[in-house]
Order: C-alpha cells, then sequence, then structure tokens
C-alpha cells in the first residue's frame, strides 16, 4: 500500500485487563456504556432507600415510627431478671423493688442470768433467732457488729424481766453503743414491799456505721444479785430503708 504525505500512527490494542483507571477519562463511561442489568440494580435500590414505604412493626417513608408495644422485653439488652417483682432501672439492669430490711438479727436466753446489785450488767443473749449477716456474736461478746456496708438507721428492740424488785428500788434497762451507754432505756420503780417482777421493753433507733456495735444492758439497786427471767428476754435490730 501506498501512502502520499505522513504514515497514521500505529493503533495498539490494549491487552487483557490492561485497562486501568488512570487511562478512563473523567466521566467518559456514560449509562449507555454499562450493562443494563447493572443500570438496572442501582434503580432499584436508590429506589429503596428514597422511596421506601416500610410496615409492620417500623412504619413509614421518610421519617420512621415504631409501632405502639412493638418493643418487648425479649428485645431489651437489660442486664438481670425481668419478672412480675422487679423494675429497669436507669442503669439499664433490672432490680427489685424497695430492698430488704438487712442487716437484721434477733437472739434471747432460755436460761436465767444473773445479775449483780448496782451495777450495768451484759445480759447474754445466747440464742440466735436469725442472723442475716452473721454479725451478732451469741458466744463471747453478745453483741451485734454492724457489717462492712450496713451502715444506716437501725431499728434496735428488746425485753429483759427480773424476778423482784421491791423496797423502792428500781431496774433500768440500757443499750450500750461501742462500749458506752447510748442512753437510758425503760425504768422501772416500785414502792416498799411491792416484790414485783418487772418487764422492761422498748424500741430505739440509732445511726450505726460499719463496724458499730450494740449491746444489752441491765441495771438493779435491789441490794442483792437477782436473776432474769428464763425465756423472758429478747434482743434485736434491723435496718431501715428508705430513710
Amino acid at each position: 500500500m501506498s501512502y502520499v504525505g505522513n504514515k497514521p500512527a500505529q493503533t495498539t490494542i490494549p491487552a487483557d485487563d490492561s485497562v486501568t483507571t488512570a487511562m478512563v477519562q473523567d466521566d467518559a463511561v456514560t449509562a449507555d456504556k454499562v450493562a443494563n442489568a447493572i443500570n438496572t440494580s442501582i434503580a432499584a435500590n436508590t429506589s429503596k432507600v428514597t422511596n421506601a414505604t416500610h410496615t409492620g412493626d417500623v412504619t413509614g417513608a421518610t421519617a420512621l415510627t415504631i409501632a405502639t408495644d412493638a418493643v418487648d422485653i425479649a428485645m431489651l439488652s437489660a442486664t438481670g431478671t425481668a419478672d412480675s417483682t422487679t423494675f429497669l432501672r436507669g442503669d439499664n439492669a433490672w432490680a427489685a423493688a424497695g430492698g430488704d430490711n438487712t442487716p437484721s438479727f434477733a437472739a434471747h436466753r432460755t436460761t436465767s442470768q444473773a445479775i449483780a446489785n448496782d451495777t450495768a450488767t451484759k445480759v447474754q443473749c445466747d440464742v440466735v433467732l436469725w442472723d442475716t449477716d452473721s454479725a451478732y456474736d451469741n458466744t463471747t461478746n453478745f453483741r451485734f457488729t454492724v457489717p462492712v456496708g450496713g451502715a444506716g438507721k437501725y431499728c434496735i428492740t428488746w425485753m429483759a424481766s427480773m424476778v423482784y424488785i421491791d423496797d423502792g428500788n428500781g431496774t433500768w434497762a440500757l443499750i450500750y453503743k461501742n462500749g458506752s451507754s447510748a442512753g437510758l432505756g425503760p425504768y422501772t420503780f416500785y414502792g416498799a414491799n411491792t416484790n414485783q417482777g418487772p418487764s422492761l421493753s422498748s424500741t430505739w433507733i440509732l445511726d450505726l456505721a460499719d463496724s458499730d456495735y450494740l449491746e444489752l444492758y441491765i441495771y438493779h439497786n435491789e441490794g442483792s444479785t437477782e436473776n432474769l427471767l428464763d425465756n423472758k428476754v429478747f434482743f434485736s435490730a434491723y435496718k431501715l430503708i428508705g430513710v
């Protein structure tokens, strides 16, 4: 073949997979150059995003709304156990309402105890009825000690009964806190020749810190040693809640 003038440049056909992104001009590939299946998929997906109407628990097209009662307990991520006795707290945990009045204990005596004249004597309640935190010592010190984390207001109750008090004498029951009297409890005074068997009972509220301890004491001035009545001595306490 003969050429007049300049010879045209030779055209080279790219090898398979040799066309890179840098070789394609910006905006050079139009929708006409893309397979119809791809265009159809793009149009369908765009429609789902911009024009879809959702039904069921979540409804709406642009602004979505959760249906009433659609979110049930099983869909929550809260910890703990959900049942008729619990509620959902602000920290996303199920918890029991209210709380227990613990620490708590109760103890009494089933035998008599001698109480010396004119001496505050510790009452030895040696039989434990209950003790939620193993905080009452019924063998050595006969005292309730507030366990760690148990600080708060406590309701304290007690009863002690003497055999005889008469001739113008009296008897007192006292609660000791940390080895010192927290104040006189009930006091009974009898006239001459009355020979009464007094029962002293009372309830107090005290603020207690961790490691504070309580003891029950009784005092009389009958003139000689007197005995506490069997099965009529009682000492208990429990922590108040909500105060």
